[in-house]
Parts: structure tokens; C-alpha cells; sequence
């Protein structure tokens, strides 16, 4: 993990987590939904970053990466970690931060989604144990559509 501390979110994390959001959803996404996240959006997250369950990660003061759980679903509502700091540890981190929160909660099964086509993601949740449930959603976002696969993981263990 690299010197990276997982804590709760703040809100003057705002800045810091919408510069990450932008900038790992560019590095996902851009190659099938175009350049939909050209800039940092501070004030979406401002609000955004006061939900419960919501985590950042921190690396010598530096956000580089977000997770939530939403402890009323049962389900990791968001993980990115900075594309400039992926493959240190972030990623796993937060995961298992956020599910830590979901187990606390009571949960027993934890689901999440992504887009089909996010390959990398994709194979970071299935590394981690996660397991496609067959289940898509499809529907529309910035004006492009998407289509989401549902993974699910085992919390019991």
C-alpha cells in the first residue's frame, strides 16, 4: 500500500476528489464514451464527498483515490484511484475499506457495477473475488449510453 491512509472524506476533499474523478474517468472511459469528464466538476462533489460511507485515500496530503459505500444498499457505490497511482495498493485498499463498511453494517453480500466495456476495472473487481451476476443496467449518462454489468462478492469470509 505504499504510504497511501484510507479515512473519511471531509469536505474540503471536494477539489482533490473531483480532480481524481475526472481524471480516472478520462483514462477509462474516453476511448468508448469520448471526452465527457474535460474538467474537474468541485462543486458536484462538495456535497457529494459528506455522504456517509464516503472514504478517500491519501498519499503524503494528496487525495488519489474515493470509495463509497452505501450502507442502506449493500452495494460499493464508487472506487477510483488516480490512473498516476494505480498498481500501488490504492485500488485494494479502498476496496477492502469500503466493504469493511458494508460489513459492519450487516451485510453479508456485497454488489457493485461498471461499464461493460471498462475492461481494467472489470478485471481489478474479478482479481479481488468479485463475480459477474448477470445482471446489466442500461441507461443513459452525459448524454452517452451505457451499459453496466453487476458484480457481487461474499462478505462472510
Amino acid at each position: 500500500m505504499d504510504g497511501v491512509l484510507i479515512r473519511p472524506a471531509e469536505p474540503g476533499d471536494a477539489a482533490g476528489v473531483a480532480s481524481v474523478h475526472a481524471r480516472a474517468g478520462r483514462a477509462a472511459w474516453s476511448s468508448f464514451l469520448g471526452d465527457v469528464l474535460a474538467e474537474p466538476d468541485v462543486p458536484l462533489w462538495q456535497e457529494r464527498v459528506t455522504a456517509p460511507g464516503f472514504l478517500v485515500a491519501e498519499r503524503d496530503g494528496v487525495v488519489v483515490g474515493f470509495g463509497r459505500a452505501d450502507v442502506t444498499t449493500g452495494e460499493v457505490a464508487l472506487l477510483y484511484v488516480d490512473p498516476a497511482g494505480q498498481g500501488r495498493g490504492t485500488g485494494r485498499a479502498l476496496l477492502g475499506a469500503v466493504v469493511d463498511l458494508l460489513r459492519r453494517a450487516g451485510w453479508q453480500r456485497a454488489r457493485l457495477r461498471t461499464e461493460e466495456r471498462n475492461t481494467g476495472p472489470r478485471c481489478f473487481y474479478e482479481r479481488a473475488g468479485w463475480c459477474p451476476t448477470g445482471e446489466v443496467l442500461e441507461r443513459e449518462w452525459a448524454g452517452r449510453r451505457l451499459r453496466e454489468v453487476w458484480y457481487a462478492a461474499d462478505l462472510t469470509e
